[in-house]
């Protein structure tokens, strides 16, 4: 049944990846379907820049999405100044700040619009978990992510700096999921919950006695296409693809270190993607001898990175912390496998259909264990073929349409949970 939903996403952008285009597939999904209201603040690099999501609206207007743009305070744009400047951490106040006038802006709204139901969509981190409860309507959260912490075993491996950068993130991931009140507050008040990863899902239950949705916050709304040309030249060459920035979390080091010490040549490793460790990298690269080996091709448009996707044989992932990266389900979506650590959201979504997991371990163990991997799969390609047709049949479980499926089965609990506990109290709220 068609609804009227208000959204808050604070960025989205049709162009983008990563948080912006989860925003934006679920936005532009639920349009086919319903009405929607979508408040929103910022489109580009920072707080308040909307020029491209404004510019596409204007040449791309669709009937059924009302974007209401909520610009950020002066209190709330000088503090995200320390943001801009490399102090994230003062990101959360600033975002705190604007929700406030999301607040707001959400209240006008329902004042002329009898709206259904309410998704405090993004972004999926727990800390700032929004204020639209407060419009006491029927209200969905998630998905929600950034619950995990960094396992020891990666904190060894990180310059000092880093170590004590995660280090902090962990105690202070400890110290909200277990004695923030308003985090607690929060996730008492809506009534329906989704988690992005199994783990998270895990730790709603156990910190806050309260059932979940699992659903990743990304998936797959392009069609799904077959390259079988590139299958015919494995003999000669695989090409392999590792795309993220190039920053210490996504780990672009052990798959420079695993395909260094592999024993066979017929490879070559295209790196999308930019980021203050590029020059580190490169030079670790050459020192390593793989010049000839490794293409470092930088932060190219959409389009051309999606080609060189489409045209790998297998996609590696090193990331050390992630909720669900964008980037394995545009693999998944070209039939191309993903080679990756067996933990967080890249546990829960590849399987062995769809790609292969090194088990958590040591990191000299996952490195053999990777090295291993990679030497059995250029010795006998034949298995990234079988992989590329398996892949492409997982790719259809991440489509669109079985996610609307789930998210209108998610909106219509959502108003049966707050009708009851409208009638009964908060007390007897019978959750999903």
């Amino acid at each position: 049944m068609k609804k009227k939903i208000l959204i808050s996403a604070y960025a989205i952008s049709p162009v983008r990846g990563s948080e912006y285009a989860a925003a934006w597939n679920t936005v532009i999904n639920l349009a086919d379907q319903h009405e929607l209201w979508v408040i929103y603040g910022m489109s580009d690099d920072h707080m308040g820049q909307t020029k491209t999501l404004e510019s596409y609206i204007a040449n791309n207007p669709c009937s059924s999405i009302k974007f209401i743009k909520v610009q950020a305070g002066i209190i709330a744009n000088t503090i995200n100044l320390l943001n801009k400047a490399g102090l994230g951490w003062f990101f959360y106040l600033a975002y705190y700040l604007w929700q406030k006038k999301a607040l707001k802006a959400a209240q006008q709204i329902i004042k002329t619009a009898d709206i259904d139901v309410v998704h405090q969509l993004g972004p999926i981190g727990f800390r700032e978990p929004g204020l639209l409860a407060k419009l006491g309507k029927p209200i969905v959260w998630g998905p929600i992510g950034g619950m995990k912490l960094m396992e020891k075993r990666f904190l060894l491996e990180l310059p000092l700096i880093d170590k004590i950068k995660y280090s902090l993130k962990n105690y202070i991931n400890r110290y909200q999921l277990g004695y923030s009140p308003r985090i607690k507050r929060a996730f008492q008040d809506v009534d329906v919950l989704i988690a992005a990863t199994l783990t998270g899902k895990q730790t709603i239950s156990t910190r806050f006695a309260r059932e979940s949705y699992y659903l990743p916050e990304q998936g797959i709304s392009s069609n799904i296409t077959t390259c079988l040309d590139k299958l015919n030249n494995m003999q000669k060459q695989v090409r392999f693809v590792w795309s993220g920035s190039l920053i210490r979390r996504k780990n672009l080091k052990m798959c420079l270190d695993a395909l260094s010490t592999i024993k066979q040549s017929g490879w070559r490793l295209d790196v999308l993607g930019d980021g203050p460790l590029r020059k580190e990298l490169e030079k670790f690269s050459f020192e390593k001898g793989l010049t000839n080996k490794v293409f470092f091709l930088g932060h190219i448009p959409r389009q051309e990175a999606i080609r060189v996707m489409a045209n790998a044989h297998l996609h590696i992932m090193t990331s050390i912390a992630e909720d669900n990266p964008a980037v394995i389900f545009e693999a998944m979506a070209n039939g191309v496998p993903t080679l990756t650590i067996d933990h967080c959201g890249m546990s829960d979504v590849i399987c062995c259909k769809c790609g292969v997991k090194i088990p958590l371990d040591d990191h000299d163990k996952m490195l053999q264990k990777m090295t291993l991997v990679l030497d059995i799969l250029l010795s006998n390609t034949k298995i990234l073929t079988d992989l590329h047709q398996t892949t492409l049949i997982c790719a259809e479980e991440h489509k669109w349409l079985k996610r609307l499926e789930l998210l209108n089965g998610i909106y219509d609990e959502a108003i049966a949970v707050h009708g009851r506990h409208t009638i009964y109290g908060k007390k007897n709220k019978k959750v999903v």
